[in-house]
């Protein structure tokens, strides 16, 4: 969600990611479940949770900077808990500590009943506008 389409993100689009929340304190965004997301074992594919939680986590660093400044993720670490297979996934993120050239941030990823799918922490470069 570092993309300057008016806080949308192309992929996100692409994937269909709705934005439920975006306030300072973080960002919560859902995906429901396609069969185009599943991996050849019926569950939703790895990368597409990567991509969920890179943008519900990035959302919140985004939110909670000022808005001249600019992020890119840096690094983002997954733990794949269980494999979602139907309904909508819900991610969270939250920036959870601020440096002053880095953002940290942690989230999750729930299915429909609440199960958690994954869980992710990251780091996030900020600059203070945007770089060329």
């Amino acid at each position: 969600m570092t993309s300057s389409h008016e806080g949308r993100s192309p992929l996100g689009d692409l994937l269909g990611f709705t934005q439920v929340q975006h306030a300072t304190t973080g960002v919560v965004l859902e995906a429901e479940i396609r069969p185009e997301f599943l991996n050849r074992r019926g569950v939703v594919h790895g990368g597409v949770l990567s991509a969920l939680l890179d943008s519900a986590l990035g959302g919140a660093v985004v939110a909670a900077i000022d808005p001249a400044e600019w992020c890119a993720t840096l690094q983002l670490s997954i733990q794949f808990i269980s494999g979602g297979r139907r309904g909508p996934l819900r991610a969270s993120g939250r920036m959870t500590r601020r440096g002053s050239r880095c953002a940290f941030a942690e989230g999750e990823v729930l299915d429909a009943r609440g199960k958690l799918v994954a869980r992710a922490q990251g780091t996030w470069y900020v600059w203070p506008e945007r770089p060329d």
